[in-house]
């Protein structure tokens, strides 16, 4: 009879010498400044908007500007604008 082999130890998660090498110390100060930027820019941009809501202005999107954020170009816009005027005035 064969005696049941015991597990292998765990593989430990992380090595702690390796975590704290001055390439990494950079790179993490880089991320939380470019994250902290990132929040400062957001929270300008929603307390312009919400002041904007509190004057009573509604904040107003254009059909071109949702077309192009959509990667549509002006002139493709153009075209399709002719092309509705001309058939909305019954002209082919």
């Amino acid at each position: 009879m064969a005696t049941p082999r015991r597990p292998d130890p765990p593989e430990p998660q992380c090595q702690v010498e390796g975590f704290f090498n001055p390439r990494r110390s950079k790179l993490l100060l880089w991320l939380n400044t470019a994250v902290k930027l990132s929040a400062l820019t957001l929270d300008r941009e929603v307390a312009g908007l919400a002041a904007s809501r509190l004057c009573g202005e509604e904040m107003t999107v254009r059909p071109e500007d949702t077309l192009r954020a959509a990667g549509i170009s002006s002139k493709r816009q153009a075209k399709y604008q002719r092309r509705m005027s001309n058939l909305l005035a019954g002209r082919s």
